[in-house]
């Protein structure tokens, strides 16, 4: 549902989405749906998120309509009945009254004076259309990447059947060759964003959206790194080192620059690449040069909301697997704030999990030069754990400080295989 338009931003559209209305799932505190609710429906779930036009032509009108289940009592909805909704392609007829253009009646059997009486005709083919010309191929930026792979498949020239997997290696091998595209200094990718598993929209500030439903955005400003003093040695490397142990002079780890004004001015001072798992793990994140134990990766950006928010947002997040909510805790914030980069966010949104990470998160005072527009919410900043060795992969911890798997809820399992894996991230 478009629920408003702004002509005069990037992001024009605003939209409400729908997720599953599962049985027991809580709506808001002490209201939930009946544990009689009948499966394949859906209702407006989650806030209110601006997407690009391009986004609308890829759904239709006719995608839901109105659910009506036969047994659905009206009564025991936590919602009005036309907020409650159907799939087209797996309703199969189970909702009555609803018009006959969603629910086309089934075709007439054929008569056959051959003596197959009550076989039906099979629907003539297609006919094949006409090879529309190709598009012409994406501007790419040709930057040094990661050494390829020998592949004899893969020699220009070579006839040679490919099977599924070596064909899927090739597409990878032919990333590695400096094929990608840039999201930003530093931060390169075998795709764009709007081309991985979960599309988002790529940005490199937080977004400040704090309202009820969600539909007024505010853009963090950075300030000015002429502006921002240096303060590694006062507040950054004591933190570093209560969480890390000892650490080396933080700006010669770092190229000799200032980890903390980058932190606050939003630079990153390694080059890192987004890139497709070869064994189907999905998108993750690799080192492109070595990075020493306690440099700064990158913050964590996303939209900033309201824990109430986050928790409405999450009910629909699980069901479709996504978990990128991180709750921002800070001395004064007493829990309000959750980051959410589901929708827009940097490149820390691609790091996968890893019961033994490399990467780990701390809480950091951000420099505000907004004033009371925005409130004092702690920088949630990404550190090497460890010395990182170039091509390997940057991951995170999902569930930190729970490691025992009595401690988790065993939501989705783990496929870090590492010697400390715990079986699951949640």
């Amino acid at each position: 549902m478009i629920a408003k338009v702004d002509p005069t931003s990037s992001q024009p559209i605003a939209v409400k989405w729908v997720g599953n209305a599962s049985p027991g799932l809580a709506v808001k505190p002490g209201v939930r749906w009946p544990t009689n609710t009948p499966d394949g429906l859906y209702t407006w779930r989650g806030g209110i998120h601006f997407v690009e036009l391009e986004t609308l032509l890829e759904v239709n009108d006719d995608l839901f309509h109105v659910a009506n289940r036969k047994g659905l009592q009206h009564a025991e909805l936590p919602c009005k009945p036309a907020n409650v909704f159907c799939y087209e392609r797996t309703c199969g007829g189970r909702c009555t009254g609803v018009p006959s253009a969603s629910h086309p009646p089934p075709p007439a059997k054929q008569k056959d004076t051959a003596g197959t009486k009550g076989k039906v005709k099979p629907a003539a083919q297609p006919t094949a259309k006409a090879k529309p010309t190709p598009a012409p191929a994406p501007k790419t930026h040709n930057k040094p990447g990661p050494k390829p792979h020998s592949s004899a498949s893969a020699k220009k020239g070579s006839n040679e059947k490919v099977k599924p997997a070596e064909e899927k290696k090739r597409k990878y091998d032919d990333a590695a060759l400096g094929k990608y595209f840039e999201w930003e200094h530093n931060i390169t990718g075998d795709c764009k964003p709007c081309d991985v598993l979960v599309p988002f929209t790529y940005h490199t500030s937080r977004i400040f959206n704090l309202e009820p439903g969600g539909v007024n955005y505010l853009v963090e400003e950075r300030a000015d790194p002429n502006n921002v003093r240096c303060s590694c040695s006062t507040s950054l490397l004591p933190a570093l080192t209560d969480m890390l142990g000892k650490i080396e002079d933080l700006h010669k780890i770092s190229k000799g620059q200032c980890p903390y004004r980058a932190m606050q001015c939003g630079g990153l001072l390694y080059h890192m690449h987004v890139y497709q798992d070869p064994v189907g793990k999905g998108y993750g994140v690799r080192a492109l040069e070595p990075i020493k134990k306690g440099a700064l990766i990158c913050e964590y950006s996303g939209e900033i909301i309201t824990t109430d928010e986050a928790t409405l947002r999450e009910q629909s997040y699980v069901q479709l697997g996504l978990f990128y909510l991180h709750d921002v805790h800070g001395k004064h914030n007493r829990g309000k704030y959750t980051i959410d980069p589901t929708m827009y966010g940097n490149v820390a949104r691609m790091l996968n999990h890893s019961c033994d990470p490399n990467v780990t998160t701390l809480e950091m005072n951000s420099v505000n030069i907004m004033g009371d527009k925005i409130p004092k919410v702690p920088r949630l900043v990404l550190f090497a754990k460890r010395d990182i060795d170039a091509e390997e992969e940057l991951c995170i911890d999902y569930s930190p400080g729970r490691d025992r798997e009595d401690q988790l809820q065993k939501i989705m399992r783990c496929f870090c295989k590492t010697s400390k894996c715990k079986g699951w991230l949640f």
